[in-house]
């Protein structure tokens, strides 16, 4: 069964998208066009309708009929919106900058729905109108085979499952920040992460505080500042608390609106957890034992977990200044101590790390890090979320998968924080 979703643009295109994913199907959102002529099916890449189950957003909708015709049986998801929301989204949107981006297919699409290319409140109040009357009429009397989705207005899986013959998915309809967490730069979080740990790098150094010592504390020996400062463990500790901080207030500038869950705020209820699509899990200091000490390494992670699995993450060393980041979109990246940022690829199971870490002397996600990219299939057992989140983002845009016993892809959010044992495929 082929299922398009044919909302217009800015109207939850995307959260429909990634809901027919956790449904199961195979999904292209955004297919693009090359070439537009009305009426004619094959300005679609045919090899792109029959890989996929479900297609979603532009040129989706400009073909209803002809996709209908073409697909028995198929399932037709017209995404509507609130006429006033849906126009200044397109405003922020669809301006000349981007009208002057897009290639000649796609503009000509944009004049034969609204007769302009550049946003312009009349034309596409019109050209909205218009086009959600004409879906409409043409379903008039089948109604078992179109289902209306006001997903903006709170509707999301108490209609779309039904319609599909799917279960409810024990999870939020994705619905939030969509749009704004495709757009995020890692690699600019990657910097605010790095800028915030070198403070603690350099508190492990025995760069007390002012209020914490004299000046002249700083001519001692590392230890022995520490010791004065009153001992590595609450030394430690004030670090760890003023990272978290600064980690949350940063996430918070970044994207507004997600909820930052610290290692050290402890785990939210499961009525909170079940009821959020996106979340931060914050680590501001994993291998606590290795800081203050010679052996090991101590890392800061950061993950952003969406519909409870990864979909960015970053671990860095700041006794080091070695990090990996990943975004889905976007890639995986190893960043040296200057900055210099390499893309990463997948690497053949197998083979062995050429950095390896003892999870025992320290961070326990650097290691499981270096055991994704070498492809090895060892079994890890008791790590926290905290401590997973962010490898498993880089095992994911690496084609790989962190697995239960039980063959499931982790969760996150899900539990009281601990992770069952998993091992990487």
């Amino acid at each position: 069964m082929k299922i398009f979703g044919i909302g217009l643009s800015k109207t939850g295109t995307s959260s429909l998208a990634h809901a027919l994913e956790i449904l199961g199907y195979r999904v292209k959102d955004y297919p693009g066009i090359e070439r537009y002529t009305p009426g004619d099916l094959s300005c679609i890449d045919p090899a792109l309708l029959e890989q996929y189950d479900a297609l979603t957003d532009t040129p989706i909708p400009s073909f209803y009929r002809e996709l209908d015709r073409a697909y028995p049986g198929a399932k037709f998801i017209l995404t509507v919106r609130e006429r006033e929301g849906w126009l200044k989204s397109c405003q922020k949107q669809f301006t000349e900058k981007l009208a002057a981006k897009q290639n000649e297919a796609h503009n000509r699409l944009f004049l034969d729905l609204y007769g302009t290319t550049v946003f312009d409140a009349e034309k596409f109040a019109a050209g909205h109108d218009r086009f959600v009357a004409g879906v409409k009429e043409y379903f008039r009397d089948r109604p078992q085979d179109l289902l209306i989705l006001d997903i903006t207005g709170g509707e999301g899986w108490e209609k779309l499952c039904p319609f599909l013959g799917r279960p409810v998915p024990d999870i939020p309809f994705p619905k939030a920040n969509v749009t704004r967490i495709r757009w995020l730069d890692i690699h600019g979080l990657e910097r605010e992460v790095r800028s915030l740990a070198a403070k603690l790098a350099g508190l492990e150094r025995g760069q007390l505080p002012a209020r914490g010592a004299a000046d002249c504390l700083g001519r001692l020996p590392a230890m022995l500042r520490l010791a004065l400062a009153g001992g590595t463990g609450p030394a430690r500790e004030r670090a760890e608390a003023d990272l978290a901080q600064r980690l949350g207030e940063a996430l918070g500038r970044i994207i507004s609106g997600i909820p930052v869950v610290s290692r050290l705020d402890g785990v939210p209820t499961a009525t909170l957890r079940k009821s959020l699509n996106h979340f931060w899990l914050v680590d501001p200091l994993d291998g606590a034992t290795a800081w203050g000490v010679s052996q090991g390494q101590y890392s800061v992670n950061v993950a952003l977990i969406e519909d409870g699995r990864p979909v960015a993450g970053i671990v860095h060393l700041p006794r080091s200044g070695l990090s990996y980041s990943a975004m889905v979109g976007k890639g995986v990246f190893r960043t040296d101590q200057k900055g210099t940022q390499q893309r990463l690829e997948a690497v053949a199971p197998g083979q062995e790390s050429l950095h390896s870490v003892d999870p025992s002397a320290g961070s326990r996600a650097w290691a499981l890090c270096q055991a994704v990219l070498a492809g090895s299939p060892a079994e890890w057992p008791d790590l926290s979320e905290w401590q997973a989140a962010a490898p498993h983002a880089l095992a994911r845009l690496l084609g790989r998968r962190l697995v239960r016993e039980d063959g499931g892809e982790l969760e996150y959010g899900r539990g009281d924080g601990r992770l069952p044992a998993f091992r990487i495929e």
